[in-house]
């Protein structure tokens, strides 16, 4: 199984400056990681029903990679609890999941040849960064140029811009000069979409959970 929202998400975010923007930033490894929980929502081993997410899917459950093992485990004790989207979504901001979920896709994008590992040292500790290959970035913004110009968008390229847009990302990602354009094919391709209306009613509710714990991190580190 390829999760491949989260995936393009690293090819588009990741990138050394002061400090890797991906695996060192929490609230792009929040986005991240809900990357992840949508991916497994198209391929129908979650389920979403109103304001409540299930396990639609035992045996792909079973199988998943191994690296989201520390997402099954929260996960299924949080459905224990209560199946409630506004409970089950504050996962997306822990810090393990993240972190496993980098190395098992960063990996795979390894041997996909698609990103080269950087090692980076960050107060005193050494941090496997998968850093996009130029052309690997350019093709996965040129790919989402060409579907929404076309009109026919995948779920994960859906995916994909819905949690960019609410991170105020598109204008980085298209450029001054198609941002306007681009940014009004993904409201005509969003506004009579149920499953694009669903993935915005999820992200948003993760944006508000990442928020919150953001300003009480910022709050308890001051």
């Amino acid at each position: 199984m390829t999760l491949t929202t989260a995936t393009n998400y690293l090819l588009l975010t990741e990138r050394i400056g002061q400090k890797p923007t991906l695996r060192t930033r929490f609230t792009t490894q929040a986005y991240f990681v809900l990357g992840a929980l949508l991916d497994l929502i198209d391929q129908r081993v979650l389920v979403v029903t109103g304001d409540n997410l299930a396990i639609a899917d035992d045996a792909q459950w079973e199988n998943l990679p191994s690296y989201l093992a520390a997402f099954k485990m929260r996960l299924r004790n949080d459905l224990m609890q209560t199946p409630q989207l506004k409970s089950i979504l504050k996962l997306v901001t822990s810090w393990d999941i993240a972190n496993t979920i980098y190395d098992g896709i960063g990996a795979e994008t390894l041997a996909a040849e698609t990103t080269e590992r950087v090692l980076f040292q960050n107060n005193l500790t050494p941090h496997v960064i998968y850093e996009p290959k130029d052309a690997s970035r350019q093709q996965m913004i040129d790919t989402l140029k060409q579907q929404l110009q076309s009109g026919q968008v995948t779920h994960s390229t859906l995916n994909l811009l819905i949690i960019l847009e609410q991170e105020d990302a598109l204008k980085w990602l298209f450029g001054e000069d198609d941002m306007t354009t681009l940014a009004g094919r993904l409201q005509q391709v969003t506004a009579n979409n149920a499953y694009a209306q669903m993935v915005k009613q999820l992200t948003t509710a993760a944006s508000e959970i990442i928020v919150t714990k953001k300003f009480w991190m910022d709050g308890w580190l001051s």
